[in-house]
């Protein structure tokens, strides 16, 4: 007996048209990383040279430090491929229809959210800093109109260049696919109206011909 897979949140309908898929910057995780190797550096200098100051017999003192360094490493290792995975989890995928927002937290933590592009009301994007103008990141601000919590990307990659995928996905979905939910922000679709027509009433007569 086969089981069908169930649709969830996050998933792309059939009649949906996938425009680009947002995982987090790099630099974002270079933190993470950092406060690892600094706490690796603190463990081998307190160990090697801490311990055969405390300790009488050299040689012991030293091969408590190298297990310890051992140990040390491979728990940085550990917390750092864990780091990575969580934070590559965290993405935001972009359709002609929808915006999801997947943000992981931790291993047993993710949140999944939606909107659809006429709850869209504005986006936005911010840099600030050195480092995000140089590596190019910054946050990817999705405004909604209504009640519904707004989308705060941070180390987006381009934040403007998917700002504006939104955006043109937002104005095709509203004047094209959708016309009458253009009202829903005050902008009511293009009607081509026709030119009126001559219409002879029947006491007139045709002009003479040549």
């Amino acid at each position: 007996m086969s089981h069908q897979h169930l649709p969830t949140i996050d998933t792309i309908d059939d009649d949906e048209v996938l425009l680009g898929t947002i995982f987090k910057h790099p630099f974002g995780i270079i933190s993470v990383y950092a406060q690892a190797i600094f706490g690796i550096v603190v463990s081998l200098a307190l160990a090697f040279f801490l311990l055969p100051s405390v300790m009488e017999n050299k040689d012991s003192a030293v091969t408590i430090a190298t297990t310890f360094a051992i140990f040390a490493v491979l728990f940085a290792v550990v917390i750092m491929t864990v780091a990575t995975i969580i934070y590559r989890q965290s993405h935001i995928v972009i359709t002609d229809k929808n915006i999801t927002q997947v943000l992981q937290g931790g291993l047993f933590q993710r949140k999944v959210s939606q909107l659809t592009m006429a709850n869209v009301e504005d986006v936005t994007s911010e840099q600030k800093g050195i480092f995000a103008s140089l590596f190019n990141f910054g946050v990817l601000k999705i405004e909604t109109a209504g009640e519904q919590a707004n989308f705060h990307f941070s180390y987006c990659p381009r934040p403007s260049y998917y700002a504006k995928i939104i955006l043109e996905a937002r104005e095709k979905f509203i004047t094209q696919d959708y016309p009458y939910a253009a009202a829903v922000h005050g902008r009511m679709p293009h009607q081509h109206v026709a030119p009126p027509t001559a219409v002879l009433d029947d006491t007139q007569t045709p002009p003479p011909q040549a």
